[in-house]
């Protein structure tokens, strides 16, 4: 369904292109980094709606030869200009080209974390042909490439945490001695949720709590052993540890603070 409505979502934005038409582009502009990257960033019409395509290659990235459809964002100030070419990427806004002030840069996956700065190349822009760049987004599009890009898949974000999860378990069971089960609940993790939280980061507080008291004490060593076997993850409006048997419940909120804390001073009084 996701794929469905992001295929209806490209059509609007782009349209089909007429047998004959003009494409409804302008001459884009073409920027190089300092290992061969490009950026062929190429302006649709009408300008007044800030919609742009990019092309971006030689980057070793997923990005590589694709052709996205983009708006500009301005989040200048006073002091200083600022603009993001935004596009969606596996259902969240994502912007690999941005400008501050007279830096441009080039943001990817695999990346430096600050991107690299890129420059603009006036003899590549002159030969940019911006109707090819148009016919290869369209290509992609018609064939559903970026439509599968662009949505969000549920079930590929859910695998992402469940194997952090489950890696932070196996260590905190091999410091405890200890053979604990465990899972995410995903039926009190909304969409929303999912796209904006760290899931794996708030619901392995209490891993690295027993983790590092297994660490420091025999004891809690034995304690966990013997009264845990099962931890549970689920998402809530507060912190709400709880002890049901040998079952730990770990309700967690990404409002609640010192969370490994205060899974820590539960597990001593309770435990």
């Amino acid at each position: 369904m996701r794929f469905v409505v992001a295929v209806a979502v490209l059509s609007m934005v782009l349209g089909t292109l007429p047998a004959g038409a003009a494409a409804p582009v302008e001459a884009g502009k073409v920027f190089v980094g300092p290992q061969g990257e490009e950026v062929a960033l190429v302006p649709l019409t009408p300008r007044d709606q800030k919609k742009f395509l990019l092309r971006i290659q030689g980057t070793g990235s997923v990005l590589d030869g694709l052709v996205l459809p983009y708006t500009v964002k301005d989040w200048s100030s006073l002091s200083a200009s600022r603009l993001s070419y935004t596009t969606q990427w596996h259902g969240r806004n994502y912007s690999p080209l941005v400008v501050v002030g007279p830096r441009v840069e080039l943001h990817f996956p695999g990346g430096p974390g600050n991107g690299i700065a890129v420059q603009y190349d006036e003899a590549r822009s002159q030969k940019l042909k911006p109707e090819e760049v148009y016919g290869q987004h369209q290509q992609q599009t018609q064939s559903g490439q970026l439509a599968k890009l662009m949505a969000f898949d549920r079930k590929a974000e859910q695998a992402v945490h469940d194997t952090a999860f489950a890696e932070a378990l196996e260590t905190m069971n091999t410091t405890c001695g200890a053979s604990v089960a465990g899972a995410i609940d995903w039926a009190t993790v909304t969409e929303p949720q999912l796209k904006d939280v760290n899931i794996t980061r708030f619901c392995t507080f209490p891993l690295s709590a027993l983790k590092t008291m297994c660490g420091a004490s025999e004891e809690a060593r034995r304690t966990v052993k013997a009264r845990i076997q099962h931890l549970d993850c689920r998402l809530g409006t507060a912190l709400e540890p709880g002890l049901q048997g040998d079952r730990f419940v770990w309700t967690t909120s990404p409002e609640a603070s010192s969370q490994e804390k205060a899974a820590t001073r539960y597990f001593k009084k309770h435990l």
